[in-house]
Order: structure tokens, then sequence, then C-alpha cells
């Protein structure tokens, strides 16, 4: 199912946030220093775990880093003149 999703779920000590990329099956927990992070309302924690979620998916989706510039200029050199050229002979009656 390629849906994100996010949500909150009660516990004994609070409210855990939980979310769920679009690559997962399953839910993930809100965590801070490697613990499960409680919060005082199902709020807080569904919009912390919107929070992760969106983070998460827009490192990967948008592919930060020096990768998408080093891809756009190798594009780039090809598509626009700065790599090789192929010359195109037409045939047939319309030539």
């Amino acid at each position: 199912m390629n849906q994100s999703a996010a949500q909150a779920i009660g516990t004994v000590h609070g409210y855990e946030g939980q979310y769920r990329p679009v690559w997962a099956s399953s839910f993930r927990t809100v965590k801070e220093k490697g613990k499960t992070k409680y919060f005082r309302s199902a709020l807080a924690a569904e919009v912390a775990a919107w929070r992760v979620l969106y983070s998460v998916e827009q490192r990967v989706m948008k592919r930060d880093g020096e990768m998408i510039f080093a891809a756009k200029s190798a594009a780039d050199r090809i598509f626009r003149g700065g790599g090789k050229t192929v010359e195109v002979e037409r045939r047939g009656a319309n030539a």
C-alpha cells in the first residue's frame, strides 16, 4: 500500500506517535535519543509523527545531497550540448 500514515496510540505512559513511510509495511515509533517518546495528548503525538515522517520521506524523495547535483550536471552535459553530439541523417521522401 503506497501511502504514508501517522497515528497516535494511547499507552500507560501517555500517547505514542507512530508513522509509516511509503515504502514500509509497518508503523515505526517516534523516538528521541533511541527511546520511545511519550506525549501528553494524542494531537501532539500525531503531529510529531507527521513531522518525523516528513523529514524521512523528503530526504529520500528529493534526493538531498551532492548526488542530485552530480546527476544533473551529467545530464546537462549530455542534453545541453556539452557532451557528445550525434549527427542524424534523414532518409526517405520527406528528407
